[in-house]
C-alpha cells in the first residue's frame, strides 16, 4: 500500500507534467516529489520518459492500477480532493472561486487521447471536455454527460481578405490556410474541416498555447475557429466571419462509468450549472443540453 501523498505528487507528475505544478497543486516540494517518484518507480517496478513533453510509464502497470484505483475510491469517499481537468475556455469558470472538493488542473492538454487516457488509468476523476469528441454510449469504462451546446464560427485577423467578401462561402475560405491540430487530436472534428477542404495548416501543440493558436491567426492570414467561450478565454481580439461551420461544438463532462450517479458528481454538475449559467443568459447562441438539465431537474 502506498501512501496518499506518495502517490498523489507521482501522479501529479503523469497529469501536471512538472514538479513545480505538482507543488502548486498539492504543496508538496519539488524534491519531495522526485523522492517519490523514484520511490514509486521502484516499488511497482516501472520506468519513464517523456514523449512529446508528457511523461509515459514503461512496464507493467497492472499493480499500480490496482492501487491508484484504491486512493481513487478514496477520493471519493472525500479523504482527499477529486481531480478535474478541463478546457482552456472552460478554466475561467471553474477557477474563480475553486471548485469545493475539486482540485483543477492546468486545463491546458490539446487532444482527447491523453485526457481520456488520465481519466481510464485513474489518474483524475472527471474531464470537461469539447463536444463532439466524446466518449459514446458504447465505450464500457467512460461516460459522457454534454452540459452546453454552441455554433462553431470561422474567425481571421481584423484587415484580413475574407472580411471585405461580399459573398461568403467555404470554397473562399478554404482557400486560405486554416489552422489544425496533430493528425488524431479531435478526430470528428479534424474529419468535419478535412471534408472541407479545411484543417491544413498544421500546429504542433500538445499543451495549449495561445501564441501558437490564436495567436497564428492574429498575425497571418490563417484562419482559425471559435466559439463563444474560447473567444472570451483568448481576448476576443479577433473578428468573427458571418459563416457558422456545419457542426456544433459545447462542453461536456466525461466520468468514469461507475461514478456516473455517485453524489459527489451530482453536485458538480449542479455548480457547473451554476457557473455556465452567466454564459448562457449572456450568449444567446449558447444553450445547455436538454439531458443535462433533466439531470439536475431544471
Amino acid at each position: 500500500m502506498v501512501e496518499l501523498p506518495v502517490l498523489e505528487a507521482f501522479d501529479g507528475l503523469l497529469w501536471l507534467r512538472a514538479a513545480v505544478q505538482v507543488e502548486r497543486c498539492y504543496g508538496i516540494t519539488e524534491a519531495t516529489t522526485s523522492r517519490y517518484r523514484k520511490r514509486c518507480l521502484q516499488l511497482f517496478e516501472l520506468a519513464m520518459e517523456r514523449r512529446q513533453g508528457e511523461w509515459e510509464l514503461i512496464g507493467d502497470t497492472s499493480l499500480l492500477l490496482r492501487e491508484r484505483h484504491v486512493h481513487q475510491e478514496a477520493r471519493w469517499r472525500g479523504f482527499r480532493p477529486l481531480r478535474l481537468e478541463a478546457t482552456y475556455w472552460s478554466a475561467p469558470l471553474l477557477s474563480s472561486p475553486a471548485l469545493q472538493g475539486w482540485l483543477l488542473g492546468e486545463s491546458n492538454i490539446v487532444g482527447v487521447s491523453r485526457t481520456f487516457q488520465l481519466l481510464e488509468e485513474r489518474v483524475i476523476d472527471a474531464l470537461i471536455t469539447g463536444l463532439p469528441d466524446l466518449p459514446t454510449s458504447r465505450n464500457p469504462d467512460l461516460v459522457a454527460i454534454p452540459i452546453i451546446r454552441m455554433p462553431v464560427f470561422f474567425v481571421v485577423a481584423p484587415g484580413h481578405p475574407l472580411l471585405s467578401r461580399d459573398q461568403l462561402s467555404l470554397e473562399a475560405i478554404a482557400e486560405f490556410p486554416s489552422l489544425a491540430l496533430p493528425e488524431g487530436a479531435y478526430p470528428l472534428v479534424e474529419q468535419a474541416l478535412r471534408s472541407l477542404g479545411l484543417w491544413s495548416d498544421g500546429v504542433r501543440m500538445a499543451r495549449y498555447r495561445r501564441d501558437l493558436w490564436e495567436g497564428r491567426a492574429e498575425q497571418e492570414l490563417v484562419v482559425g475557429y471559435g466559439t463563444a467561450l474560447s473567444l472570451v478565454a483568448s481576448g476576443d481580439t479577433l473578428c468573427r466571419l458571418p459563416l457558422q461551420l456545419p457542426f456544433g461544438s459545447g462542453d461536456g463532462l466525461v466520468v468514469r462509468r461507475e461514478y456516473a450517479h455517485h453524489p459527489s458528481l451530482q453536485a458538480l454538475l449542479v455548480e457547473l450549472y451554476r457557473r455556465y449559467l452567466p454564459i448562457v443568459r449572456n450568449h444567446v447562441e449558447v444553450d445547455f443540453d436538454l439531458g443535462f438539465l433533466a439531470r439536475i431537474g431544471m
